[in-house]
């Protein structure tokens, strides 16, 4: 009796953690619901469960109430922009991106002591304890949506700042990651598992084979979000040519040779205009479901601090999965023709920029967090026997997870296709759902920019068309 008595306490906190830390991110009820209404277009259905939770709804009479920055809540807020502005409501689409910028710079600001919290909840847990800090990808895409939903509103000057505020993101990403790596490391330094380099790399090398032959963007830099920015630079009265070359320039050097950015540069090289001698339609379209986070976990011998006797650790690593819903972008046709689009930038591509990154720090954390349970693992068999080291065990296995949190409306792929505007008025067509097509009629005698989004083929179109 006195064992069992002894032992309550250390079972108890088990069973607190155990049920803490056994759902990852992606495997939540809410996140598969709105996955479901996303996938299928329909947007009214991630809007009213996002407004619901966040209470921003009126359960009564249904009516919005106005957008407040919910903290911890930053996902679900850009689940609600991006479909808002799929639908078409570009004021309350800027409304969540507003909150998401407020809860971007609360993050950013956080306190030290909140900070440490976090930090040591990670370590007995995992890196879902923390609060959900945007990679750059997302802040940047953040910006870039909330710019087109300006310019879609007239509003030049907000749409200026918000292209701007896009290609500040990537400077200051490349700092925030030499900042993330110093400190993980300098946290695993302060844990005693700084000599657990080789366990580690020698797990990686085995589990995420290749990595170090990925392809990735430079600087983190978006290459659509670039190229629709030097299109934007590039039209209208306040036009900055020499701004719109330097960017276009950028993303030619990230794409290589390209049938659609090299008349670009051309045109504003020799005539300092985007058209050159004509005129032209520019379409760019965002399709398909770009990559999330599944977890992955490894096992293996840990010798840290355990004065040479070997325990058996859990390490859980995201890792990159794609997803089903690839939308054809040469079925669109303007006049029954169908367009010839080029590649312009890839989700997976920027995501894996981000993951070479990201994973020093995170392989770092998971090292500390490993290694502060196989220290509660062997406290636990020290006092409790046997029990004590098969709760511990437990423990470490469900209180260990990858944080698989990430944005999920952010598409596969970015194509671009160029066509003359000076054989008159066309109708571009995309098909979608069973059999049904949106028709869009296009501009003619004057330069514009034709926007596409499409998450998935039975999704309805977002089409913006915007006067360059």
């Amino acid at each position: 009796m006195k064992a069992i008595r002894k032992a309550m306490p250390a079972i108890a906190l088990s069973g607190a953690l155990l049920a803490t830390g056994c759902a990852t991110y992606d495997t939540s009820t809410m996140v598969q619901d709105l996955d479901s209404h996303y996938q299928n277009g329909r947007y009214e259905g991630v809007v009213y469960a996002v407004e619901s939770a966040l209470d921003l709804r009126d359960e009564e009479t249904g009516k919005l109430l106005p957008v407040a920055a919910t903290p911890k809540s930053i996902l679900m807020h850009l689940e609600a922009g991006e479909s808002w502005r799929l639908m078409g409501n570009y004021r309350r689409a800027i409304a969540h991106y507003d909150a998401v910028e407020g809860l971007f710079a609360n993050e950013d600001t956080e306190s030290v002591g909140a900070k440490i919290g976090e930090s040591i909840g990670a370590a007995l847990l995992n890196d879902s304890a923390r609060s959900y800090d945007p990679p750059p990808s997302e802040r940047i895409l953040t910006n870039f949506y909330k710019a087109l939903a300006f310019w879609g509103e007239g509003e030049p000057d907000n749409a200026r700042v918000e292209f701007n505020r896009a290609n500040d993101r990537a400077r200051i990403a490349v700092e925030r990651y030499a900042k993330d790596i110093a400190k993980a490391q300098e946290e695993a330094a302060e844990k005693g598992v700084e000599n657990s380099n080789e366990q580690v790399d020698s797990a990686l090398s085995q589990h995420f084979p290749g990595i170090d032959q990925w392809e990735v963007y430079d600087d983190f830099v978006n290459p659509a979000v670039a190229y629709v920015n030097a299109l934007f630079l590039a039209g209208g009265q306040n036009a900055d040519i020499e701004k719109a070359e330097t960017l276009m320039k950028r993303v030619r050097g990230m794409t290589g040779e390209h049938p659609v950015i090299d008349t670009d540069l051309m045109a504003l090289r020799q005539t300092s205009s985007i058209g050159g001698d004509g005129h032209y339609r520019w379409v760019v379209f965002e399709a398909g479901l770009g990559p999330i986070y599944k977890e992955k976990k490894i096992t293996m011998p840990w010798l840290a601090s355990m004065n040479g006797q070997p325990v058996m650790i859990n390490l859980a690593l995201p890792e990159m999965t794609d997803r089903n819903g690839v939308v054809d972008v040469n079925s669109v046709v303007v006049n029954g023709k169908p367009l010839e689009f080029a590649p312009l930038a890839s989700m997976e591509k920027v995501l894996r920029t981000e993951y070479k990154k990201r994973m020093p720090p995170t392989v770092a954390r998971a090292a500390v967090s490993a290694g502060a349970k196989a220290l509660i693992q062997k406290e636990m068999g020290d006092r409790m026997g046997p029990m004590g080291s098969l709760l511990g065990m437990a423990y470490s296995a469900a209180s260990t997870s990858a944080d698989t949190r990430i944005w999920r409306s952010t598409p596969e792929k970015w194509a671009v296709a160029k066509i003359s505007a000076d054989q008159g008025q066309e109708i571009l067509r995309i098909p979608y759902g069973n059999g049904e097509s949106r028709e869009i009629y296009l501009p003619a005698g004057k330069n514009s920019f034709v926007y596409i989004k499409q998450p998935t083929p039975a999704s309805y179109p977002l089409v913006e068309v915007y006067e360059l």
